[in-house]
């Protein structure tokens, strides 16, 4: 668990905007994580979970070498008296690698080069039974992870967050993510320790199954988001 001022355990910085009170759903199955466990929160389950192995390559060509991943992964999402979503996702990562020396130092570099190559999470979801499957995509910038995930009620917009609370410290890699309509946030996935989900309880009950659909595709996003 990652602590601040050698004390106090880290927390998410909330983004701002986002609901006062919003209940906040502990994860289990997340972190760490275990093959084929569900992913469960609040009143909602990630069932046939199914995850393929990571597939690579690397090709050197001269001192400079290209290095590709990818990894996928599938589940039902399911809430009772609410219709399941299935969620079909790919991971890949893109990286070019040089070797060098200074001095008597061996030295590598190393340059995440996934968006040459389009998406690095890409997502199909269909609610319902409902086809065809609607797309989440997260593009690499910089530190940052961002996209869209298109819904039978419009288009939200998915951003990485980097904050901890009390304190303009930002990390490298995600504490997590929030997912917005019209210009607010309306969850927040907390990946910090176990993780929490946060739902703004505005949301129409119709849309909660496929917001936490999306939630646990970036809860099963895993190390990949660190890359």
């Amino acid at each position: 668990m990652l602590a601040l001022a050698g004390c106090t355990p880290a927390q998410l910085r909330m983004p701002d905007g986002f609901a006062a009170g919003a209940p906040a759903w502990p994860v289990s199955g997340h972190s760490p994580r275990h093959w084929n466990e569900p992913v469960r929160f609040g009143p909602y389950s990630a069932l046939q979970l199914e995850e393929g192995g990571t597939f690579g390559w690397t090709l050197p060509v001269g001192r400079v070498d290209f290095g590709r991943s990818a990894r996928r992964y599938a589940f039902t999402l399911v809430a009772i008296g609410q219709a399941p979503v299935e969620a079909q996702c790919r991971v890949r990562n893109l990286a070019l690698g040089q070797d060098g020396a200074n001095g008597r130092v061996e030295t590598r570099i190393e340059i995440d080069a996934t968006a040459l190559e389009g998406p690095m999470l890409d997502c199909g979801l269909v609610h319902d039974g409902i086809e065809p499957a609607l797309p989440l995509a997260l593009v690499r910038k910089g530190t940052h992870l961002d996209g869209r995930l298109a819904s039978p009620w419009g288009e939200y917009e998915v951003r990485s967050l980097h904050g901890y609370a009390g304190t303009p410290i930002a990390g490298y890699a995600p504490t997590g993510f929030e997912i917005r309509a019209a210009g607010r946030p309306v969850m927040v996935v907390d990946l910090i320790d176990g993780g929490r989900v946060h739902l703004d309880p505005s949301v129409e009950e119709s849309q909660r199954t496929y917001l936490a659909a999306a939630a646990a595709i970036l809860l099963l996003l895993g190390d990949d988001a660190e890359a």
